[in-house]
């Protein structure tokens, strides 16, 4: 299937919003005018073959240039040859002349006393100016259909961008209005007798199996960067299941939740649309882009990205700052307890001992670090750990109180009321067994404390 009806396809089949399908890359129309663009290079002489020898040889340059109006210019000038000689021409070539007279694939030299009575600006036969004028002289060729091409080309771009801008901008909104939603419902309560009014954890939940789907970015190390749409719909599909395998919308206990999360998954579906737009958009200016040098031998590809007057290039940066604006204003409502663990065992770093170097680990890894005389922090290496010893004389030195992050106590504390209650009965039962021995048992609610 030819690429310009299954763009048009793509175009009506993903019911895209009308105003979107039409600000979409004209690809048929540029296709027309890019036959024009062929035609007139080949009435001037220059058909492909001729084109990419004089490319090759050094004696044509081609360039795109910005116009007083933001505008691509395209650019062809040629190097004459010392001597009027015609160069062999592709047959299509041949069969373009109109007038029976032969045409040469390099202009002839033109004598600067007659370049202003013989070429006029903007004409075949103009003489760039340079150093070289006399010896080598340039000469402009002109391109009108050429032209005609990239004016429409940039125009469009520079409509998708706007495009982009105001329905980022749109998104922006409704982020910042959903984070204020769930906000509410997933505040934290004062007292855990108190937790059945909010829904923290189910939220907690929700939000740590978006960032495990990695929708729209993925950090691998085989895979990372941004997603392709298809993969990005692969991924936000198996986040609704796996939330809908866990029950989590039928044990919200706030009707605003509800609520708050069908907008979430639709400010989701709203940017892959968007990425797929863009995304359909881009691949119809990679094609007409291909289709132009395989018919001119010009070799726009590798100039045209960087000339063009577009701050990203149809847009491509829209999920990188939609999900970076719904990391920070939504998903980090709900701080997760991975953010929080000790790395020693691996648990929320209760009570938290903030070491001389910074680093910071659960007390009991800590005196158990120090039972083992072990003085080195187990992440930079910093001999700090047996400094942590040191305590206020009117405290217990077991409770290493002027090591402990009161303000970060304080946090865990609100935000995690189930993890900080079940790692005090842990601590505690670990302080029973160092006292008394393994005679109370080892029934334990959280996973052991281990020294590396």
């Amino acid at each position: 299937m030819k690429f310009g009806h299954a763009f048009q396809q793509a175009l009506q089949a993903e019911t895209y919003p009308q105003h979107w399908v039409e600000k979409a890359i004209p690809y048929r129309q540029l296709k027309k005018i890019l036959g024009k663009v062929r035609e007139e290079l080949i009435r001037n002489g220059y058909d492909p073959d001729t084109l990419h020898r004089l490319l090759a040889d050094h004696n044509a340059k081609y360039s795109l240039e910005l116009g007083e109006s933001h505008l691509l210019r395209p650019r062809l000038v040629v190097r004459p040859l010392s001597a009027v000689t015609e160069l062999p021409r592709a047959p299509e070539a041949a069969a373009a002349e109109d007038d029976g007279s032969p045409k040469l694939a390099f202009a002839p030299p033109v004598e600067a006393s007659q370049r202003g009575a013989e070429a006029g600006p903007g004409t075949e036969g103009e003489v760039e100016k340079g150093s070289d004028q006399q010896q080598n002289p340039w000469v402009k060729i002109p391109l009108d259909s050429d032209a005609r091409f990239f004016n429409i080309l940039q125009t469009d771009v520079d409509e998708l961008d706007t495009l982009q801008s105001q329905e980022q901008s749109t998104m922006r909104d409704s982020i910042s209005a959903l984070g204020n939603e769930i906000s509410l419902v997933a505040r934290p309560r004062k007292a855990l007798i108190n937790l059945s009014k909010s829904d923290l954890y189910r939220w907690r939940e929700i939000f740590e199996l978006y960032i495990a789907a990695q929708v729209f970015f993925s950090t691998t190390e085989t895979s990372g960067g941004v997603r392709s749409s298809e993969k990005a719909r692969k991924q936000l599909v198996w986040f609704q299941e796996e939330v809908q395998k866990r029950n989590l919308l039928n044990k919200f206990k706030l009707e605003a939740s509800s609520n708050a999360y069908v907008r979430f998954l639709a400010l989701n579906a709203t940017l892959l649309q968007n990425v797929q737009f863009q995304e359909l958009n881009q691949t119809a200016v990679v094609k007409i882009i291909k289709k132009f040098d395989k018919q001119t031998s010009l070799g726009v590809k590798t100039v045209f990205p960087k000339a063009l007057n577009s701050a990203s290039y149809i847009a491509e940066s829209i999920a990188k700052d939609v999900c970076a604006q719904l990391s920070r204003d939504i998903l980090a409502i709900v701080p997760q307890v991975a953010d929080y663990t000790c790395t020693i065992c691996l648990s929320l770093c209760w009570l938290p001992i903030r070491l001389d170097c910074d680093h910071l680990f659960c007390i009991r890894c800590m005196i158990k670090m120090q039972n083992r005389n072990k003085k080195l922090c187990p992440l930079c290496r910093a001999n700090t750990v047996l400094s942590a010893t040191e305590a206020a004389p009117q405290v217990d030195a077991n409770l290493l109180t002027v090591n402990i992050d009161v303000k970060l106590m304080t946090y865990l504390e609100r935000w995690f009321p189930k993890e900080t209650k079940e790692k005090q009965e842990y601590n505690e039962l670990e302080r029973r067994k160092e006292l008394f021995g393994d005679a109370i048992g080892d029934e334990t609610p959280g996973p052991p404390c281990t020294v590396m």
